[in-house]
């Protein structure tokens, strides 16, 4: 829902992005929820990831700008910590 989703993204079942931008070749697994994040491009984003919705705790993952948007450098694998 009013996100823009580059080419080559994969965007999974069950999977729902709103008011984020989502550069090429993204992988988002099964029902992982993003809210206002741009992600750039090769990053993956595993089977049930929350990403924009509990800002405090994205605060000690990725950059959060002072609007509230979470931004995800290019090439990161979620699933690894």
């Amino acid at each position: 829902e009013r996100s823009i989703v580059g080419p080559g993204a994969f965007i999974d079942r069950d999977a729902h992005i709103t008011d984020s931008i989502i550069f090429p070749d993204v992988r988002v697994g099964p029902g992982a929820r993003l809210h206002r994040c741009i992600i750039d491009k090769n990053v993956i984003v595993p089977e049930l990831s929350r990403v924009g919705l509990e800002l405090d705790a994205d605060r000690e993952r990725f950059t959060v700008s002072d609007e509230g948007i979470v931004v995800i450098e290019k090439g990161r694998d979620l699933s690894r910590r």
